[in-house]
């Protein structure tokens, strides 16, 4: 099944234009900004890095405070830390994947 996001702001690094939408709403979106980072970052194809991402929404967060955004408040403030924080984080080491089903179990017909 595929989602499509109907939102002008939905991108890869933001999907349904969650990151956009919050930031948009200034000092009127009271939070809380732990709940958001993680339905962004559950809404995120496997394929996007969450660093990169993460690193691609605050240089446009900082290009659009740079043009005039309206003030963030302090639940906003937080949204952009702990996006700061996965950009930091998350390109350090990326994580290895599990093969599953019958050929993260099956050895080559020489190795038995």
């Amino acid at each position: 099944m595929t989602i499509r996001y109907t939102s002008p702001h939905h991108s890869m690094d933001d999907p349904g234009g969650l990151i956009h939408d919050t930031l948009a709403l200034g000092p009127d979106f009271i939070g809380p900004a732990e709940d958001v980072l993680l339905t962004w970052s559950l809404r995120l194809d496997p394929t996007v890095d969450p660093a990169a991402a993460a690193a691609r929404l605050l240089l446009k967060q900082e290009a659009a405070s740079q043009a005039g955004q309206p003030p963030l408040g302090p639940e906003n403030l937080r949204l952009l830390d702990l996006l700061r924080q996965t950009a930091e984080s998350c390109g350090a080491e990326a994580p290895r994947r599990r093969r599953g089903g019958w050929r993260g179990r099956s050895r080559p017909l020489g190795d038995r």
